[in-house]
């Protein structure tokens, strides 16, 4: 099941949420075990910064990108292969994850004082742990962890002050580019990507930024491949997918829904039924008994 990013994050009682204001926050995570091939929908953009451990990214068939210890990467938000190792002394993989929302991106390419965006589309940066970021985290931590929600309202200073940080680094020009290049998002196949990617757990406006296009833009793109509104074909695509999902393996309702791009159980179950005229456990049940007869 694929988690979508930081929205997972906020669902986890072990990971500590350091400062939120909305999509943007700074969490600090700790992972004692190793999570292999997880993929997840990173929603806002982030920073992650390895602070013990290694983190393995892969991005969309993309050769995998290591980051050590004391480095950090940049993603622009998109799906993502992700994998935390431990470190060699079976020491805990521990970070520190940033996530801008758009507003905050768009506040700071304008401080930037730049009005030609790169025509060419950078996926993910890494950065070394230079002395000032260092400082700044660990000032983070000592101020704010396990703090009370008033230190909340400083969420989008401090993000920024990290932007700033980041883009003064040794390889702020290369960060800098990055930043200014997620305004020129490369256009790819809706129907190949589509086709390859209803059953995860994305929304439209997901669905229209990964294929990069306005939410208008993809409408109308999308209407006039498959003659049909995107909400309506993706409930088709994910009920036919869960109704085969029931037939063909051992699997429960709820397992067929999560596979099929469905978070809600209830609203799937009301979907299913509405579409086939029939509950999804029935329809389990039915094709068991099938089976058996």
């Amino acid at each position: 099941m694929m988690r979508v990013l930081p929205q997972a994050l906020y669902e986890n009682n072990a990971i500590e949420k350091i400062l939120r204001d909305g999509q943007s926050c700074v969490l600090y995570k700790e992972c004692k075990q190793d999570t292999i091939h997880k993929e997840g929908y990173v929603s806002t953009h982030a920073l992650t910064m390895v602070l013990k451990g290694r983190l393995q990214i892969q991005k969309l068939g993309c050769l995998t990108d290591t980051v050590n210890e004391g480095q950090m990467i940049f993603l622009p938000k998109g799906i993502y292969m992700i994998s935390d190792s431990v470190t060699t002394d079976n020491a805990p993989f521990t970070a520190m994850v940033f996530f801008f929302d758009e507003a905050l991106i768009d506040q700071f390419i304008a401080s930037l004082g730049k009005t030609n965006y790169e025509s060419a589309k950078m996926h993910c940066v890494t950065l070394n742990y230079t002395e000032p970021i260092r400082l700044f985290t660990e000032n983070l931590l000592q101020l704010y962890r396990r703090g009370n929600s008033f230190h909340n309202a400083i969420t989008r200073a401090k993000l920024f002050e990290l932007l700033h940080l980041l883009s003064i680094s040794p390889k702020g020009e290369a960060f800098v580019r990055a930043i200014l290049s997620l305004k020129n998002q490369e256009k790819m196949s809706i129907r190949e990507f589509m086709l390859a990617n209803f059953h995860k757990p994305l929304t439209v406006e997901d669905y229209a930024y990964l294929t990069g296009r306005s939410l208008s833009t993809f409408n109308r793109d999308f209407k006039r491949l498959f003659h049909i509104s995107p909400k309506q074909w993706l409930m088709e695509q994910r009920l036919v997918k869960a109704r085969s999902l029931l037939e063909h393996n051992n699997i429960s309702v709820a397992e067929a829904a999560y596979e099929s791009g469905y978070e809600n159980i209830s609203h799937f179950i009301k979907a299913f039924h509405k579409r086939f005229n029939i509950s999804p456990k029935q329809y389990l049940i039915q094709k068991r008994n099938e089976v058996l007869v």
